[in-house]
């Protein structure tokens, strides 16, 4: 009878294939990443895994990222969970004397002191305790600590205010100030992949970087031993020509596939999450998450203030008029609205995007050989009355998830001025398959935009049109291309975190204030 694999050895596997994950990302076509190491002796636990930056990346608050650091810990069953209490437990971390916050705070202190921008990450599959007050502190976007609710100007006796003082007195320190300046780099990342998800993820990588993918049903994952053996000979830290090299005399190497890439990649991005590595894919990236605290937008003046003038920018710097773009969209729905509405069809640029769904990330595109008779319409146009004396009108659109009833409950209590709603629904009903394709989401987005024209009166057209959406990013991003004909908009984000009847709040006005307006480059 086969032994049976021991914790131990399912730990070094795990840590293995993350190497190996992280190491795939050498090979992108716009990879950031210059070096990748394993079991790295710069950081006393969190050397397992070592990200290096040629360029550096933005962080979640927006500071300049040179390395990223992980500790990876395996765990063969779900018998345990984070707790604020359990990071200063050295048996948490299987060590005997040390905590995890001790260690964080010796490496923040040595990269200080470097003037290196770092991030330290604890890697496991393990969950947040859900009676917690850590899963308070801990971002769903990009893993970092949420500093603004931990030091909340609330005093020792609160619940945050005790977890401050515990970890101060851990620590040994004096101040909030030096206890911040210790967090601010930590990344828990719980309830990671366990084997057998990352083993498919890997598989994946593997193959789109060149490399040869392991059969599912095999004994034997080359991949895990051949790190190892290599580390025990020396070499702990590799480039992408180190990793082929490696992989050709393994004969793991099958070459990376040759990708006729006609569009250029760029990406918007507002939340982190399931969007992590989007520098390595794309030419040219605009991160907007460190404005947001989760999904949640950190001050609500900065939609206008910050958010829309950033994104002009960057439009007007990075398109090229007559240039065909993927656009990677991991956004909110607001800020996916107003890239169409600053790339109106007289833009004159070609943008496909890449949407995500239920089987990955597809490129959603349009195919001027298919006819809006090919795809389901909008079910039915509803109004309902509100107030009639109102000039505004509201835009329920019900694609993923029907939300009229969320969108009465908020105008009947927040926008008097709203006289009329217009309801949309997807055919045959809302749900999250129901745009097929690029050219799907543009018919519909015309559809749209044609309805509001034709129903709306003259008197209404001269208030404001308050737009509520639940559809993919491919379909808002098309509505905004044409949202200059609707005159002013008042755009919302549902607050998923009080997933209450009607939890809108107002984020972002176009056309802007001051008319900002981008000017694609004709060259």
């Amino acid at each position: 009878m086969a032994e049976t694999t021991t914790p131990r050895q399912q730990g070094d596997d795990y840590q293995a294939r993350f190497f190996w994950l992280q190491a795939c990302r050498l090979f992108e076509d716009y990879s950031k990443v210059a070096k990748v190491g394993y079991e790295v002796s710069d950081a006393k636990s969190f050397d397992d895994v070592v990200v290096y930056y040629h360029t550096p990346i933005v962080d979640e608050r927006g500071a300049p990222v040179t390395a990223d650091y992980y500790q990876v810990k395996f765990h063969v069953d779900q018998s345990g969970a984070f707790t604020w209490e359990a990071l200063m437990d050295p048996q948490f971390i299987g060590a005997s004397s040390v905590s995890l916050l001790q260690r964080l705070q010796m490496a923040q202190k040595k990269f200080a002191h470097l003037g290196q921008g770092t991030r330290f990450y604890i890697v496991a599959p393990w969950t947040i305790h859900p009676d917690d007050q850590l899963g308070k502190l801990v971002s769903n976007s990009g893993n970092e600590l949420r500093l603004s609710v931990l030091f909340n100007g609330k005093g020792a006796g609160s619940a945050m205010g005790k977890i401050r003082t515990a970890w101060r007195d851990h620590l040994q320190l004096s101040s909030d100030d030096e206890l911040r300046r210790v967090l601010s780099p930590l990344r828990i990342k719980s309830n990671s992949e366990d084997m057998a998800a990352l083993r498919e993820r890997l598989n994946k990588q593997l193959q789109i970087a060149g490399m040869q993918p392991v059969e599912d049903g095999s004994r034997i994952y080359p991949y895990d031993d051949l790190i190892r053996k290599i580390r025990a000979a020396g070499q702990s830290v590799f480039t992408a020509a180190e990793i082929e090299k490696i992989c050709q005399d393994e004969h793991l190497w099958r070459g990376k596939p040759v990708i006729e890439r006609r569009a250029t990649p760029i990406a918007v991005r507002s939340f982190i999450h399931w969007a992590e590595y989007l520098e390595d894919q794309t030419e040219a990236m605009l991160p907007l998450d460190s404005h947001f605290d989760n999904r949640r937008i950190r001050e609500p003046r900065l939609w206008n203030e910050v958010v829309t003038p950033k994104l002009v920018d960057f439009l007007g710097r990075t398109v090229r008029s007559g240039r065909p773009y993927q656009f990677y969209l991991d956004t909110h729905t607001s800020v996916a609205f107003a890239t169409g509405y600053f790339l109106d069809p007289k833009s004159g640029v070609d943008v496909a995007i890449v949407q995500s769904t239920m089987s990955g990330k597809v490129l959603y595109h349009h195919d001027a050989t298919v006819t809006a008779a090919d795809y389901p319409g909008w079910s039915y146009y509803e109004e309902t009355r509100q107030n009639a004396n109102g000039n505004d009108v509201a835009l329920a659109l019900n694609v993923t998830y029907p939300i009229l009833q969320d969108v009465r409950e908020y105008v009947e209590h927040n926008v008097p001025s709203v006289g009329r709603i217009i309801s949309l629904t997807i055919l045959p009903q809302a749900g999250q398959s129901s745009v097929r394709d690029g050219t799907h989401a543009l018919v519909l987005a015309q559809a749209a935009a044609s309805m509001l024209k034709e129903k709306r009166t003259a008197q209404e057209r001269s208030g404001i049109l308050h737009i509520f959406v639940s559809a993919p990013n491919s379909l808002v991003f098309s509505l905004g291309r044409f949202a200059r004909s609707f005159g002013c908009c008042q755009l919302y984000e549902y607050e998923f975190e009080v997933n209450a009847c009607g939890a809108y709040t107002p984020s972002i006005t176009l056309p802007p204030p001051n008319h900002q307006v981008v000017r694609p480059c004709y060259n």
